[in-house]
């Protein structure tokens, strides 16, 4: 006969003023005990009486949680002072003292110890204020903590029986039991160590709870896994987490480096390219500046050649000039001579006389011109019609006069100052008119920028406007690597109500001209648009601050302006409550007058005490408000334009009458010189008479022979030096024409004598530039050379702009990357980032790399033995485990079939390591504990060829995160004790093993019978893993001491039926476990005969009662063999 295993059992439970129970002492068997009542008779009082003191707590979140009631609102203060249905309590308004006791026995060493609660309860009490948990050795005492008065204990007295039971027979396990616990962590230390025998608390409470309630909401797999399979007590995760640690800084730090030497060679390779490209360029230049020079050599040396010959030509015709001259010399001599015989003669004086009344007629002819031009003058101030609006009437009738002869020195004198005064008016009006066309000329041409640009569906905005916006907009765009969009407010809304549009654009005013960016872009736009300062206009352009109205979160009022506006972003719709949320719609002025903010239809606004009229220009020519241009504002704007040109036409028109009237003629001379020129028409007249007369006697005394011999002497002569001078001139202009060609020339031999200076300045032939150069002109021409060095030169500088935008893009990178290095990115030199480049590659070589491969092969040796091989062996364990329970499971036998547990590898993303963790590697390796000192390198370790990818994988999911807070701190445990858990490698479940008469066998997963059986069917399984579980749980523990074997059912087996009850009755009996089970009464006869305990509860007047039911005589009484 097999030995029965020692273990503790709970054999009394005492409870004193607990619910409806003033005092009593219960009786527990070590199999099968089993409370049965109505609904609401006291078995829950009991069974949370009972959790209180196994849970060490006084909380009401395990209170009655069997029942399926969500208005339960069970406490301990409520089960002290005896609440009841009725809302009556049995211990109201007094002082009472309260007990719950539980007594063990230790079936190995035949002692007795009591755990339990003691309470001090004031009748004004509103929550409970004193008391506490104790221990002590031996059984309840014989007084069952009443006194002689038969009131509970005080927790005084309690502690003085404690101190007594230190020299009790009974006080012999380990530990000193006989304590008044100062907390509860220390009263459940004892109480599952010491006195249950080393029982791991949560497990075991998580447990119970379940079994009372006996949902299991994450199915029998998940019951399995935690409470049959426990998880791993070993702690890997400090060691692991402290060698990733150490191994992420340096990884962190040879990352680092990494990135800086990327960083920095990748500006030593751009400041490389752009040095080249300068150099390559100041070659072709070179070569350039060589051909320039030559060529200027060639030019000077043509125009010196130039020079040569023109002088000699000059001095050809000065030889010419000169045989000429002296010619002509001879010539006029022989004239005089000619001239001086004529003159001697009458014919000479008459001659003469006629001469000088020629002269005179010449003058008055002059005279008379110059009067006829004044009166033709004159007529102009009546005969334009602009101008003659300025002219007196007076004016006009002197002008009339005039003009029929009649002059006088006063209606000259009257007419001076009538003109004078029309021209002061037209000077008046002129300016009027220059003034009037500049400011319609400026408006229309706003007018046709306008009209252009809603032509291209943009707003007329101002240029500063537009030139700040896409200012900041590339300033954002540069900072953050991306367009970063700048819009004005006005274009970020619809106005829905035509109605209000104006009223809306009138008070939006210099607001809706603000520039915009979205929330998370606002602060850095207001740094950058601080920094605009020197862009133009810029104090009257706004910036506004939308993350601080998203903040601030404004709230439109209802019938504001805000209502008659539409926005598709939600920050713009924030913004529109802040400006137009508080502006009310108004229709009179008392409306206004009881609003603190409105406006009208009609732009008559009220704000801050103050009735005002909205300026027209925002609400008409400034109006911009929308996503898309306005047509019809396009059409208006187009109409005014073409009325604004035609006046401005028609004021140009005038413009230009009056400019000509000032040219008219004002009688600027004096009145003696106007009078004079008056009468030299009638002179003139006079002297023609007297030329006729002069003339007819000349002609007589030509025809003297004489006369006529010098007079044709004199011809001739006339026209020798015609002929001569004709000659002359023609000399002369040839001297001036090579004169003005040898100036040329000279200039141009001066101006390339001084470029070859200033070329050859400095400039040492190069004797391999200059072969170059000659061998190339050998096969092209000189100009075709310099087109192809010229397009070289252009691509090389646009080569040397690329390199140096990219040098300075790399620089500004790595300066924004690293600012530590102080480094401005405008440096003239490259020397202080190759400097740094230098170092980077000294230190990562070999100090980093080295410590780098170093610390990685500790952590794979580490994560290796301490997780990999651990996971490893728990893993078979496992199995082996799982054999062990499937033995013990196959004994139930449940009608035809039995239950199993089954593990199968995880479906998850933790099942991508499952091969390594099982691989037969882990098997034929042992590890040392003295570090990988003298080990395999990782390329002759043939597991980590083979798991390289899986090993990297899981090294990061224990890599440690940066943030050291306790939050993220807490997370990475959480997770890391995740990865280190056997169990989430695996999946645990339960099938129903069926075999039928044939001995086919089938087998059902229990989860997914849940929906399909019967109720008692589905309970099956759950009850199996249940004591199953308890099972585990107290067995899993080591064997120094005997463990307690206590299982709480409430509502117990409600849906299984009489033959699956007892078989489930008949496992936990097996398994030797203590069951408390709560049934209602009808289920009472189904389940007596596989009990070996039975209390039956009913309450009356409030007061809970407790009859142990004998067994024997309720089976005759059912029978029917005993009344």
């Amino acid at each position: 006969m097999k030995e029965k295993q020692s273990k503790k059992i709970f054999t009394r439970m005492l409870m004193n003023n607990w619910g409806g129970i003033s005092h009593k002492v219960m009786e527990f068997h070590e199999y099968v005990n089993l409370f049965s009542g109505k609904s609401g008779s006291g078995k829950s009082t009991v069974m949370d009486a009972i959790q209180v003191v196994l849970y060490g707590s006084i909380s009401s979140t395990f209170l009655n949680k069997a029942a399926d009631d969500a208005k339960n609102r069970r406490s301990v203060l409520s089960y002290l002072r005896g609440a009841q249905k009725d809302g009556s309590f049995n211990r109201e308004d007094q002082d009472f003292c309260s007990q719950i006791v539980l007594e063990i026995k230790d079936t190995g060493k035949n002692t007795h110890t009591c755990i339990g609660v003691s309470f001090e309860v004031g009748k004004a009490d509103t929550d409970i204020r004193k008391y506490c948990f104790f221990s002590h050795s031996g059984k309840i005492p014989e007084d069952e903590y009443l006194t002689e008065e038969g009131v509970p204990y005080t927790i005084a007295k309690l502690k003085k029986l404690v101190e007594a039971r230190i020299e009790s027979a009974d006080n012999r396990g380990r530990g000193d039991v006989n304590r008044v616990y100062p907390s509860k962590e220390a009263y459940l230390k004892t109480v599952y160590d010491a006195i249950f025998g080393y029982v791991e608390p949560g497990r075991m409470m998580t447990m119970e709870k379940s079994a009372i309630a006996l949902r299991m909401t994450n199915g029998t797999g998940q019951f399995i896994k935690d409470y049959m399979f426990p998880k791993s007590k070993e702690d890997t995760v400090a060691t692991i987490s402290d060698q990733l640690g150490a191994y992420r800084e340096i990884k962190e730090r040879v990352e680092d480096l990494e990135q800086r030497i990327k960083m920095l060679d990748e500006i030593s390779q751009h400041n490389l390219a752009l040095q080249k490209a300068r150099a390559d360029k100041i070659y072709v230049e070179q070569i350039l500046k060589y051909i320039e020079i030559e060529n200027c050599k060639a030019h000077l040396q043509s125009k010196e050649d130039d020079l040569q010959d023109i002088l000699k030509k000059i001095e050809e015709k000065e030889e010419k000039r000169k045989s000429y001259l002296a010619e002509k010399d001879a010539y006029t001599k022989e004239q005089v001579e000619v001239e001086a015989e004529l003159k001697a003669s009458d014919y000479g004086q008459k001659e003469k006389e006629l001469k000088e009344i020629e002269n005179t007629i010449q003058l008055l002819a002059t005279n008379s011109e110059q009067w006829r031009d004044i009166v033709k003058g004159l007529s102009a101030w009546e005969e334009d019609d602009e101008v003659s609006a300025y002219v007196s009437n007076q004016a006009l009738h002197r002008i009339d006069d005039i003009r029929d002869g009649v002059v006088s020195e006063d209606s000259i004198e009257k007419l001076k100052q009538y003109l004078s005064d029309a021209l002061d008016n037209i000077n008046t009006e002129l300016g009027d008119v220059r003034e009037r066309i500049r400011e319609n000329q400026k408006e229309l041409q706003e007018k046709r920028e306008m009209v252009e640009d809603l032509k291209n569906d943009r707003k007329p905005y101002r240029a500063e406007l537009k030139r700040a916006r896409q200012e900041l907009q590339n300033i954002l765009s540069t900072q953050y690597g991306r367009t970063i969009h700048v819009n004005i407010f006005a274009d970020l809304f619809d106005i829905t109500d035509e109605e209000w549009k104006n009223a809306i654009e009138g008070r939006m005013g210099r607001v809706k001209h603000s520039l915009v960016t979205a929330p998370e872009y606002t602060l850095d736009a207001a740094k950058a648009f601080r920094r605009m300062k020197q862009v133009k206009g810029i104090e009257d352009i706004d910036l506004m601050d939308t993350a601080a109205i998203v903040r601030d979160k404004p709230k439109a009022d209802e019938n504001t302006l805000y209502e008659c506006v539409r926005a598709e972003e939600a920050y713009v719709d924030i913004c529109l409550k802040r400006y137009l949320g508080r502006i009310k719609k108004c229709e009179t002025v008392e409306e206004l007058h009881e609003t603190r903010d409105g406006v009208t239809k009609d732009c008559y606004s009220y704000s801050n005490y103050i009735f005002r009229h909205l300026r027209k220009n925002d609400y008409e020519k400034y109006a911009c408000i929308g996503t898309k241009v306005s047509k019809a504002k396009l059409l208006e704007l187009e109409e005014e334009a073409a009325k604004l040109k035609q006046e401005v036409e028609e004021d140009c028109r005038v413009e230009m009458a009056l400019r000509a009237a000032q040219k008219f003629e004002c009688l600027n001379q004096s009145t003696e010189q106007i009078l004079h020129l008056s009468k030299a028409a009638e002179q003139l007249q006079d002297y023609y008479e007297k030329q006729e007369k002069l003339r007819l006697e000349v002609e007589e005394l030509k025809r003297g022979d004489r006369t006529v011999e010098l007079k044709k002497k004199k011809q001739e002569l006339l026209e020798l030096l015609k002929k001569n001078a004709e000659i002359l001139n023609s000399i002369q202009s040839e001297v001036v024409q090579y004169a003005k060609t040898q100036g040329q020339i000279e200039s141009n031999i001066k101006s390339f004598s001084e470029k070859i200076n200033f070329l050859t300045e400095g400039f040492v032939v190069n004797e391999q530039l200059q072969n170059e150069v000659t061998d190339a002109l050998k096969v092209q021409s000189e100009a075709a050379y310099k087109r192809d060095k010229t397009k070289e030169k252009d691509a090389l500088e646009t080569l040397e702009e690329t390199e140096r935008e990219e040098l300075q893009r790399s620089r500004n990178k790595f300066n924004n990357a690293y600012p530590a290095y102080g480094f401005t990115g405008i440096e003239h030199e490259n020397n202080v980032y190759d400097k740094v480049l230098n170092q980077c590659r000294k230190d990562f070589e070999p100090k980093y790399k080295e410590e780098f491969d170093k610390q990685y092969n500790l952590v794979y040796y580490t994560l290796r033995e301490n997780v990999i091989a651990s996971i490893h062996g728990e893993i078979k364990a496992a199995y082996r485990h799982k054999k062990e329970i499937n033995r013990l499971l196959a004994k139930i036998k449940f009608s035809d079939s039995i239950y199993q547990i089954d593990i199968i590898p995880a479906q998850n993303e933790n099942g991508q390591f499952y091969e390594m963790l099982t691989a037969p590697e882990l098997d034929s390796k042992v590890f040392d504990d003295y570090g990988f000192e003298g080990q395999l390198s990782l390329g002759e370790d043939e597991f980590y060829q083979k798991y390289e990818e899986d090993i990297k994988r899981l090294t990061e999911k224990f890599m440690p995160p940066k943030e050291e807070d306790a939050r993220s701190l807490s997370q990475y445990r959480q997770q890391m004790e995740q990865y280190v858990d056997y169990r989430n490698y695996l999946t645990f479940s339960m099938y129903e093993k069926v075999e039928d008469e044939n001995g086919n066998v089938r087998k059902n997963a229990v989860d997914d019978m849940a929906g399909r059986d019967s109720g008692g069917e589905g309970q099956n399984p759950k009850y199996v893993a249940l004591l199953a579980g308890f099972a585990m749980l107290y067995m899993q523990q080591t064997n120094r001491d005997s463990k307690i074997r206590l299982v709480l059912l409430d509502e117990a087996f409600s849906k299984m039926d009489k033959e699956r009850s007892e078989v489930c009755l008949h496992y936990a009996r097996e398994l030797e476990l203590q069951l408390i089970v709560c049934v209602p009464d009808e289920r009472l006869q189904s389940l007596i005969r596989n009990v070996d305990c039975v209390y039956g509860f009913r309450r009356h007047q409030n007061q809970v009662s407790m009859m142990h039911i004998d067994k024997g005589d309720y089976l005759d009484m059912v029978e029917g063999n005993k009344e």
